[in-house]
């Protein structure tokens, strides 16, 4: 099974295209052929041409390989609409790893990777949303190594299936801990306890838990989670236990004639994040003075309001009746 990179291991495992193993055969053939091409000689290839192995730089084959992911993903989810775009692919593959180097000048390889990247960007927009990274980020093929202790608690499958792996370990610590709270520290919620204090930050955070395992399920299905945004997912949860704190001790003493606990108006608002940064700000455009944004600035005055306002300023100026009269004709004129 392919193995991961790991980059930044506390936020996102980036996942990485399995590395390919030359047989000892094409390491014989490197060592006893003399190639004058140099993109051969920067090569480990695939052996896709048998004996004509070494082939090209690596860069080309990885790219090929996300193309063909990319492609029978599309060819999975019914997205290919003829067989024209899978022959164009494959062509590529021909020429990049069937046709022997010396038939392949320079200008024809750069018109073909070229043609790569043209076609890596049709395949893409056919099956966006989803990209090779969410792919890899949900398949069983990128898989991330790690020892049998590591695994059970972070994960040892793809990104996302580790992601839910160690989201279920914070849900148990934070179970725990109101288990520990409620039967050996003391269950009382009269203001100004210990509990009354403690339980809105702690079903907030167990609110924002359960909403963010909804919202990755759909996405984890949909095969769109990116890993990238899994490090804003672990902030959610800081900010559902810090939103579900505030609501009970900024409004509580507003809901009174509500019998609604503390751990209640918590989780729901550890659940409901988005709607409380919205109804915030929507209160502060509210109080807040009307100012002009900074980058906008009033409209330009045109020639003629700018001519009126210079004949009424003279007008007013203006102590010979005559001038007066003048001056009105050429406003009404104006």
């Amino acid at each position: 099974m392919p193995s991961e990179n790991k980059i930044d291991q506390e936020t996102t495992d980036i996942v990485s295209p399995p590395e390919i193993v030359s047989s000892p055969e094409v390491e014989t053939t490197k060592k006893t052929k003399k190639w004058c091409n140099l993109l051969e000689m920067d090569s480990d290839s695939p052996e896709l041409a048998g004996d004509e192995a070494p082939r090209y730089s690596p860069n080309f084959r990885e790219r090929y390989v996300e193309l063909e992911e990319l492609l029978e993903y599309a060819a999975e989810n019914g997205k290919l609409d003829s067989m024209e775009l899978a022959m164009e692919i494959k062509l590529i593959k021909k020429k990049l790893f069937y046709t022997p180097p010396e038939e392949l000048g320079i200008d024809e390889l750069c018109k073909t990777e070229a043609e790569m990247e043209e076609l890596y960007s049709r395949i893409s927009e056919i099956v966006a949303p989803v990209t090779l990274l969410t792919l890899r980020t949900t398949s069983s093929h990128y898989e991330v190594e790690r020892t049998r202790w590591q695994s059970l608690f972070l994960g040892s499958g793809s990104v996302g299936r580790n992601f839910f792996r160690k989201m279920l370990w914070i849900v148990v610590a934070l179970i725990s801990v109101i288990f520990i709270k409620q039967y050996f520290i003391g269950s009382t919620a009269e203001e100004g306890s210990f509990s009354a204090f403690i339980d809105p930050f702690l079903y907030g955070a167990l609110g924002a838990l359960i909403y963010l395992y909804k919202d990755l399920t759909d996405s984890y299905i949909a095969r769109t989670l990116n890993p990238k945004q899994l490090a804003a997912n672990w902030l959610r949860i800081f900010m559902g236990a810090l939103t579900g704190g505030i609501l009970f001790h900024l409004f509580s003493s507003n809901l009174q004639e509500i019998t609604i606990g503390p751990a209640a108006i918590g989780f729901i608002g550890g659940y409901g994040v988005d709607f409380f940064y919205k109804t915030l700000d929507k209160i502060i455009k509210a109080i807040s003075p009307k100012t002009t944004p900074p980058g906008q600035h009033a409209a330009p005055v045109t020639a003629k309001q700018s001519q009126i306002e210079m004949l009424t300023k003279n007008l007013k100026e203006a102590n010979n009746e005559e001038d007066k009269i003048v001056i009105r004709k050429l406003l009404e004129k104006v």
